[in-house]
């Protein structure tokens, strides 16, 4: 089974006009099986093999000389020497666009290298897991969108359904500290590390604080950085800054805590089902990081760019701020059908605007699409 994916035709119109696309996203959100869709004429080359990865980055001429074009390789990050060679291939060729087609699983440490060697050659797309958007528009996992607030959006775990997602992100999770955390950092003790990602799920949607998770793991809170750090470069977490523009009070400066999938989060919260789901401790924090997770999927909102939260000295706190086309848009999440007004603090923070402001509220409700009052919107994230 096929999940269209909304960011299929941005690809196809980048081939059209960069010599480089740059596919970004974690492991298994499907960036491999999508180029191989969008580009069926591209040969196909992963450096995931330990062997074609040497290959690449001991002798990166001769392996890119050697190469049927156009292709897709994958997992770049593994050979950073391709780069440099690219530059010059691409510089010879300008007008060829469309040959090279890229994948890489580590953000951060992916854009450290193409910004020294490839800006302006390259085009760059970054794939999240499966949006509701996404897997409403497809026939056989509609029925079930109920469950993205606890299985996720993997698109391995829609399409086959009969995969246990315990097992899925057990394996995912293994993977992952073995191959790609030993790449972006040296960590000695995998349990360590392991113990220290599930403390940021119990913090999700909090204020990160280094200290108090350094002395929670037993670790400096330089290394706690480090850490979260390498969450963020492999596409696992999002640290979402706070809201500054010419507010004139005193705002707090720490970045709050979200996972970039819904599965993910609710592995490390223990979370195997509804049932689960339903009155756990954690259950509205895991709520509020869904409705994270849709505005930066289906509504392609970018953290630090035009999505933040707001929150000052006195504890007057938004959950979501959107800056975009010359509007605020203040969102508060609360998994609940019932608003209670004296919980919301809009009145307290439009004010504060000079632009025009529009209030919303995520939340339960079973009614489809976006219903209006007078100081405020109400919507179900899982039907708009």
């Amino acid at each position: 089974m096929w999940i269209e994916r909304t960011i299929s035709n941005d690809l196809l119109q980048l081939a059209k006009t960069r010599p480089i696309i740059l596919l970004t996203g974690c492991r298994q959100a499907g960036k491999s099986s999508l180029l191989q869709r969008c580009f069926t004429e591209a040969s196909y080359i992963t450096l995931d093999r330990v062997v074609r990865a040497r290959e690449a980055e001991e002798r990166p001429e001769q392996f890119l000389a050697s190469i049927k074009r156009p292709v897709i390789l994958d997992e770049v990050q593994y050979a950073p020497s391709l780069f440099r060679e690219l530059k010059i291939l691409v510089d010879q060729e300008r007008d060829v666009v469309g040959q090279w087609i890229l994948t890489g699983s580590q953000r951060f440490h992916l854009m450290k290298d193409v910004s020294e060697s490839l800006a302006g050659r390259i085009g760059i797309l970054h794939l999240e897991t499966c949006s509701v958007t996404e897997l409403r528009h497809c026939e056989a996992t509609a029925p079930h969108l109920g469950d993205i607030l606890w299985r996720g959006g993997f698109p391995e775990l829609w399409a086959h359904p009969r995969i246990a997602p315990t097992q899925f992100f057990e394996d995912y999770v293994n993977t992952y500290l073995e191959r790609d955390l030993r790449v972006l950092i040296n960590v000695v003790n995998l349990r360590e590390y392991q113990r220290f990602v599930a403390a940021c799920a119990f913090r999700v949607g909090q204020l990160v604080n280094f200290s108090e998770l350094a002395k929670e793991i037993g670790v400096t809170a330089v290394t706690v950085k480090a850490w979260l750090s390498a969450l963020e470069a492999s596409g696992l977490i999002v640290l979402l800054q706070p809201f500054f523009k010419n507010l004139g009070k005193r705002l707090v400066k720490s970045p709050k805590l979200y996972f970039s999938d819904q599965g993910l989060l609710c592995y490390f919260l223990n979370v195997k089902s509804g049932s689960e789901l339903k009155g756990h401790i954690r259950e509205d924090q895991i709520f509020e990081n869904f409705v994270f997770t849709e505005l930066v999927k289906s509504r392609q909102l970018k953290p630090g760019r035009d999505l933040f939260f707001y929150r000052d000295q006195n504890g007057v706190e938004i959950d979501f701020l959107v800056d975009h086309q010359n509007k605020i848009e203040l969102i508060e999440a609360k998994n609940t059908e019932r608003i209670d007004d004296r919980k919301l603090n809009f009145a307290k923070v439009t004010r504060l605007f000079s632009e025009p402001v529009e209030c919303q509220v995520a939340c339960r409700i079973k009614e489809k699409g976006l219903i209006s009052f007078k100081d405020y919107s109400i919507y179900n994230p899982l039907f708009i």
